[in-house]
């Protein structure tokens, strides 16, 4: 029953979760639940970016900045999660305890997260368009447009490719749970600075909504 199921491993393997009989046993990687992540993240996005499309083809700016601000809320609250809590949790455990979490949240947040980004980021520039602040530039519309373009630059140029790697690990035929758990903490300190952007961001916007009263 044991030899269908579980890899026998060498008694020191640092990866193996369970010890019977004198003998350490490694799962065998699940191929098939980092694509069932990966479908959970892709519908969610699927469904907020038809939510925006729709809103900006046929609403009126009120639809869009309803779905700026929601999906930023929910954007930020994310990446603040990833950042700031998960983050410490996978450097103080050991590989064989991180590899699970990363196994179920890197496939989920693949499409998500650059679907938050994108849609909240072209939401937001919409808005900007719309209610005529991006000219002149100013001081403050300088720096809402930097910082929004150094979150783009992290998201789609640092997290995505990483989130890409750790996924084609994921799906390989044996995948290093040290290389995984490596991905996903670069990942998680990625999001850590993101968030921290993020937050600035949200203090600028503040100022740029009392500026258009």
């Amino acid at each position: 029953m044991l030899a269908g199921r579980w890899r026998v491993e060498a008694p020191n393997a640092s990866t193996d979760s369970f010890f019977i009989g004198r003998t350490y046993y490694r799962p065998m990687p699940d191929r098939h639940g980092p694509t069932a992540a990966l479908g959970v993240g892709g519908g969610l996005a699927a469904c907020v970016a038809a939510g925006f499309g729709y809103a900006a083809l046929t609403g009126p700016i009120g639809a869009v900045r309803t779905i700026h601000v929601w999906v930023g809320t929910a954007w930020t609250a994310l990446v603040l999660a990833y950042g700031f809590v998960l983050a410490p949790l996978l450097r103080e455990r050991d590989t064989a305890a991180a590899y699970p979490i990363v196994a179920r949240l890197a496939p989920t947040t693949l499409v998500l997260l650059p679907t938050l980004t994108v849609v909240t980021l072209a939401a937001g520039v919409t808005m900007a368009l719309a209610y005529g602040i991006v000219w002149p530039m100013t001081t403050l519309v300088r720096a809402v447009f930097g910082v929004a373009v150094a979150i783009a630059g992290i998201a789609l140029l640092g997290v995505l490719p990483a989130d890409v790697l750790t996924y084609r690990e994921l799906r390989s035929a044996d995948p290093d749970p040290e290389r995984v758990v490596s991905l996903g903490v670069r990942t998680a300190t990625l999001l850590t600075v993101q968030g921290a952007l993020q937050v600035t961001m949200l203090f600028l916007m503040l100022r740029v909504a009392a500026m258009t009263g």
